[in-house]
């Protein structure tokens, strides 16, 4: 039996995942729309297999379900039977890559989310589905715009393509889904005082891989 994706469209979780897997490679995938727009994921039959209702989820042939998405790469990268690991191939490697990928989630992508969630827009989107995160708006900004100043000079410092190397990896990766996913809605996120997070964000967005994971769900690209 092959494994079942649930996944939604290019939101900024779907997308990390979806992204991944077409980097990846080496992997093939039952996947399973489910409309996020209009809340599906919040449906009985969803909540059914996912309680938490959040998008993607993995459910393995034995019944078992991952949704957090980077328990789900890392689940996927350690089964792929082909493609190069998004990673790491050491302890070091596989370190460092934690690292960043915490530091990128935790200090920029949430702290952004979190900003727009507290705005009208986002209150109307969740129908009362979400508690409003109204309080802390500017803290959020503040903190997520300091991170992405540390991470510009760690791109200058290092003089890599990419926050690890020449290549993308995780971090790479779920950090550019969700600026992808959300820079229309959170205006100041892209500041062209950030040269090196400007080069960054246009060396990913020219990545082969990354308009076929912005298509509908239905053609979630694997190979």
């Amino acid at each position: 039996m092959t494994m079942k994706l649930y996944d939604g469209p290019p939101a900024p979780n779907p997308l990390a995942v979806r992204l991944f897997i077409a980097e990846r490679g080496g992997l093939t995938l039952d996947v399973v729309a489910v409309d996020l727009i209009h809340l599906a994921n919040r449906d009985p039959a969803f909540v059914a297999i996912n309680p938490f209702g959040t998008l993607p989820a993995l459910v393995l042939d034995d019944g078992t379900v991952i949704s957090d998405i980077v328990a789900v790469c890392e689940y996927l990268d350690e089964i792929a039977t082909a493609g190069e690991t998004l990673i790491g191939t050491t302890p070091a490697e596989r370190a460092l890559t934690r690292m960043w990928t915490r530091r990128v989630d935790k200090d920029i992508a949430q702290r952004f989310i979190s900003w727009w969630r507290g705005s009208d827009d986002a209150i109307a989107f969740y129908q009362g589905h979400r508690i409003p995160e109204v309080g802390g708006r500017a803290d959020n900004r503040h903190i997520a715009e300091q991170h992405l100043d540390m991470l510009d000079a760690h791109l200058a410092a290092g003089d890599t393509a990419h926050i690890l190397g020449d290549r993308p990896l995780l971090p790479d990766i779920l950090l550019f889904s969700f600026i992808f996913s959300m820079h229309a809605v959170v205006p100041w996120l892209m500041n062209p005082d950030r040269g090196h997070v400007t080069a960054w964000y246009d060396r990913m967005q020219a990545r082969p891989a990354v308009q076929p994971s912005t298509r509908p769900v239905t053609s979630i690209p694997t190979r």
